[in-house]
């Protein structure tokens, strides 16, 4: 996986054995979604995935903590997805909205998804949704290949409490991941 981050967004990349239409699916249908995708040690128990621009996106969670929803901006099947990723909290947080940018590259052997978050206020504030999307991604590499990946250029730092990965954040702290 490999990480590019600047003061107000982060972006990543991480290869896969299986072709960009089975990662496309893996990304956007419900029930392939609610598989992997566990944020906050959450589960999905309902999906709107609208895969049109102007299309709903509506995620609800077990917990009732939070939900997400968004619009996408921009529907290329099997390649590229644009839309507004909004965090609704039920508690005390402060809601959070972002702009997500998903590609889906073939190449020999497999495919690379890249993922690109904007809106986020700084790079401290970077820290646990690069920890979140590590932990996402990872989760999404076990369950479309089987195993965990290997060239993971993302490392926990040592002597971490390690609750996502590295950074020593609060549960309800980790936007996009979780295990």
């Amino acid at each position: 996986m490999e990480i590019k981050e600047n003061e107000y967004s982060i972006e990543f990349s991480q290869e896969f054995t299986v072709p960009a239409e089975t990662l496309f699916e893996a990304w956007t249908t419900p029930e392939q979604l609610k598989k992997w995708w566990h944020p906050m040690q959450d589960s999905l128990t309902n999906v709107q995935n609208d895969l049109q621009a102007d299309g709903e996106i509506i995620y609800e969670f077990e917990k009732n903590e939070f939900r997400v929803t968004g619009k996408y901006q921009q529907v290329d099947l099997n390649e590229k997805l644009i839309y507004s990723w909004d965090w609704d909290f039920s508690n005390d947080l402060p809601d959070e909205k972002y702009i997500l940018t998903i590609g889906f590259e073939n190449k020999e052997n497999g495919s690379i998804l890249r993922v690109k978050q904007e809106g986020l206020p700084g790079e401290e504030a970077a820290l646990p949704h690069q920890d979140a999307w590590k932990t996402a991604l990872e989760s999404l590499k076990t369950f479309l290949d089987g195993s965990p990946s290997k060239n993971n250029s993302v490392e926990s730092d040592e002597g971490m409490n390690d609750r996502s990965g590295g950074y020593n954040e609060l549960p309800e702290q980790s936007k996009v991941g979780g295990a």
